[in-house]
């Protein structure tokens, strides 16, 4: 580090959700992030294309009715209102998300056009660098090297990981507190167009991926399709099952979702994790959108609260981590529950034959999810 080389408050790695929503909410609290993203926008990400009712609420969380509007009129967003579970026999839970404050409690959109709109959104004191890869992380005291590949290195006294599954940063923490990498959930995706009607998003738990599923959720002429399963199960050949369902299927990709199986330092001295980085992904659905953005949020919002010139040293373990396990305890409780319910394709149909019979436990399992009754 030379005597020239200006210290950044904090730096955010990664201008996905997660990051994105860390320096939106920083800008809100008077803080000049500084966020570096290694692809141009708009571009493409690995994704099943749902936003839930979760991530809404934090879009009007951050940005309020303008924010959300303006997301509900991009041209290539769906409102999703309906959900379908269905078992290996066929049968099938209907789940119908009632609108809340005007506006579905779902929404479909590629997450490419997604992640673009977000950087859209940003407030004027984000500064945004996108084409910036990051080669290492080192650390010096109390500052931050962020080596670049072709550019001068970064200096910051804090540094956020939202770079994904892949996180520099996490292997930081990871080192630091002498822990292994989180379980990652493999999936793929791809796109079919559009055969006959599909009215809801639907998700189908059958052998041989269970505790996982596939998915198909309408989007116009295409349907978003695809398949997920365990850490347990990643030897199962993803994409030959995928076509075997939908031989017409194209543009396969496949992507590891690191889920929130238990709980997992998120901080150390001088960093934290947020979003995929930060393994935060629902353990059933694999949805990690939601959580991604909440702790994006959160950190902006503990950061916020010590002083800059205590930021090289602070650990925010107490004020970040367990703070939000805390505010995702139900939730996680439920996923973990369902998660393991899922394994068993008997569980499965009973759980669907029991949800048919007694709808107010379908309710009492979706307020743990955070979705709204009308």
């Amino acid at each position: 580090m030379g005597m020239g080389d200006a210290v950044e408050p904090v730096v955010i790695i990664g201008a996905g959700p997660a990051g994105l929503a860390c320096a939106w909410r920083l800008a809100q609290l008077g803080i000049s992030p500084l966020l570096l993203e290694k692809a141009a926008f708009p571009r493409e990400k690995v994704c099943g294309d749902a936003l839930s009712g979760k991530v809404l609420a934090l879009v009007r969380k951050l940005g309020g009715e303008a924010a959300l509007r303006q997301l509900f009129s991009h041209p290539e967003a769906q409102p999703a209102a309906v959900l379908a579970l269905v078992d290996r026999r066929g049968r099938a839970l209907r789940l119908e998300f009632p609108p809340q404050q005007g506006y579905p409690q779902g929404l479909l959109l590629r997450r490419y056009a997604f992640d673009a709109w977000l950087a859209t959104q940003l407030p004027p004191t984000v500064r945004l660098r996108t084409g910036v890869a990051v080669k290492t992380l080192l650390r010096r005291g109390s500052v931050w090297q962020i080596e670049l590949e072709g550019q001068p290195s970064i200096y910051a006294h804090f540094v956020v990981g939202a770079e994904g599954v892949a996180s520099r940063v996490a292997r930081w923490v990871e080192a630091y507190h002498g822990m292994g990498r989180p379980p990652t959930f493999p999936a793929v995706r791809g796109y079919i167009k559009a055969h006959s009607p599909l009215e809801a998003l639907e998700l189908y738990f059958v052998p041989p991926v269970l505790p996982g599923y596939f998915w198909a959720f309408p989007m116009g002429r295409w349907w978003n399709v695809g398949v997920g399963t365990s850490q347990q199960k990643a030897r199962l050949p993803l994409r030959t099952l995928l076509r075997t369902r939908w031989p017409a299927v194209e543009g396969l990709a496949g992507h590891g979702i690191p889920v929130a199986l238990q709980k997992r330092p998120l901080t150390a001295p001088g960093c934290a994790l947020i979003g995929d980085a930060a393994a935060l992904a629902d353990p059933f659905t694999g949805e990690g959108i939601g959580n991604a953005l909440l702790s994006g949020i959160r950190l902006a919002e503990a950061l916020a609260a010590f002083p800059p010139s205590t930021w090289g040293t602070l650990d925010l373990a107490t004020a970040y981590t367990h703070r939000l396990y805390k505010e995702l305890s139900a939730e996680l409780r439920m996923a973990r529950w369902l998660y393991r319910l899922a394994a068993h394709a008997w569980a499965v149909e009973k759980l669907i034959g029991v949800a048919r019979q007694h709808p107010g436990l379908v309710g009492w399992a979706l307020h743990s999810y955070g979705v709204k009754k009308a």
